[in-house]
């Protein structure tokens, strides 16, 4: 399910490089209404293209099992992949938005925000994966 996974992801981060190649020229123009309405329409529609991304890539993942029997014959991993589908579904449905969303941030070339997320993420992940770990061998 887990390789699935990576052969679908680059399916919603084309849009992530699409968003980093149509935003800077129109945020580089000048300050004026126009600008500002042609921006948030160009935003509006990278996210109305991430959820159609997010929600043709979970609709693929919801049919996985009924294909599953061509990749095992083993029941019991037939039946993992069941409980671990939701899980999938619900990733891949904002995948789109959020790959969508990182585009026009690097698009708008103010990196200070993404770089404090990225930032923050980099330490907060391992502190509460740690945490995490700890509670289960305890």
């Amino acid at each position: 399910l887990l390789s699935i996974f990576y052969c679908l992801c680059p399916v919603a981060d084309s849009l992530n490089l699409t968003g980093q190649s149509f935003v800077p020229p129109l945020f580089e123009g000048k300050k004026n209404l126009a600008r500002s309405r042609v921006l948030n329409k160009t935003i509006r529609d990278f996210v109305k293209a991430g959820a159609l991304f997010g929600g043709a890539l979970s609709i693929i993942t919801c049919g996985i099992p009924l294909f599953s029997f061509l990749l095992t014959k083993d029941p019991v991993v037939r039946a993992e992949v069941l409980t671990i589908v939701p899980l999938f579904t619900a990733i891949f449905g904002v995948h789109g938005i959020i790959t969508a969303a990182e585009g026009v941030l690097l698009g708008h070339k103010d990196l200070s925000f993404l770089a404090k997320a990225y930032g923050f993420f980099f330490a907060a992940v391992p502190y509460f994966m740690l945490r995490i770990k700890k509670n289960m061998l305890a």
